[in-house]
């Protein structure tokens, strides 16, 4: 019986790893569409260099993107490593959130979570946008949870009220801190989509592990400016001026670290002072 249960989970585990990359390589075109005006419900996938309409077997995540070596396989033009990158990181993610809550609806929520973080970090990366949709979505889906676990009493009302005030005293707390850092430096400090990003994360996290979210951000912002900042030369601006790498990605990072550990670090760190 221990022999079936360990092959059942590990099952579901692969299930979860290819639903992940599945998911990925949709919400990749999806972005990539929304990005170019195309609909990501009418026509079929094309190669974005040749226009040719790709067979199913280009369009297997992964497996695709390395059997062609990175290259179109009727032009022969480089294809993005970002799709095998989208494919991998979501699948992956799959895996380590099913690991960390279990077969749950908090693994469902969470899963679909971060599905809309990889939307909004690719559209950001891309245009330096993170759609009011995604925000929407994302609040949706943590509204949905919460009522479901309230109304089937696995969630008391305070509980649920305490993720709702965390959302509304970070927005409002980070609201103030950008206006005074904007106040001072003469220039926008940080986009509105992601201090409404911030109170998403709040919503779903609560204050505490929100002080452990803006840290590691904060991190990982300052790495992938480092990083990856644009060159002039990559962004037709002027001589000697570069373009920061955006700051969504790093918060939608920040939110699937905190889903797998920021409940442990926060403990942790409490408990050094009791």
């Amino acid at each position: 019986m221990e022999n079936l249960d360990t092959f059942a989970n590990a099952y579901l585990l692969v299930m979860a790893f290819i639903l992940g990359t599945v998911l990925g390589s949709f919400i990749n075109c999806w972005a990539w569409r929304s990005m170019h005006g195309e609909s990501v419900l009418k026509g079929r996938s094309h190669c974005t260099s040749c226009g040719h309409v790709l067979k199913p077997i280009d369009l297997v995540p992964v497996f695709s993107w390395l059997s062609t070596g990175g290259k179109c396989r009727y032009c022969g033009e480089k294809v993005s490593v970002r799709y095998l990158i989208t494919e991998l990181l979501l699948g992956l993610s799959f895996v380590a959130i099913t690991l960390t809550y279990g077969f749950t609806l908090e693994t469902v929520e969470l899963c679909a979570f971060t599905c809309v973080l990889l939307f909004l970090s690719l559209t950001d990366i891309d245009d330096y946008l993170i759609p009011n949709g995604c925000i929407i979505a994302a609040l949706a889906i943590r509204a949905i949870y919460l009522a479901i676990m309230w109304g089937t009493g696995k969630m008391s009302g305070g509980e649920v009220g305490y993720y709702a005030l965390s959302a509304v005293a970070v927005g409002a707390v980070m609201l103030l801190i950008v206006l005074a850092a904007d106040h001072i430096l003469g220039r926008e400090s940080m986009g509105g989509g992601d201090l409404k990003l911030y109170m998403v994360a709040a919503f779903y996290f609560g204050w505490q592990q929100m002080l452990f979210l803006i840290f590691v951000s904060c991190i990982l912002g300052l790495a992938s400016t480092m990083l990856f900042a644009r060159r002039p030369s990559e962004e037709g601006g002027p001589e000697g001026v570069s373009k920061p790498f955006p700051f969504g990605p790093s918060i939608a990072a920040a939110c699937v670290i905190t889903m797998l550990c920021g409940k442990q670090v926060v403990s942790w760190y409490l408990g050094l002072f009791m």
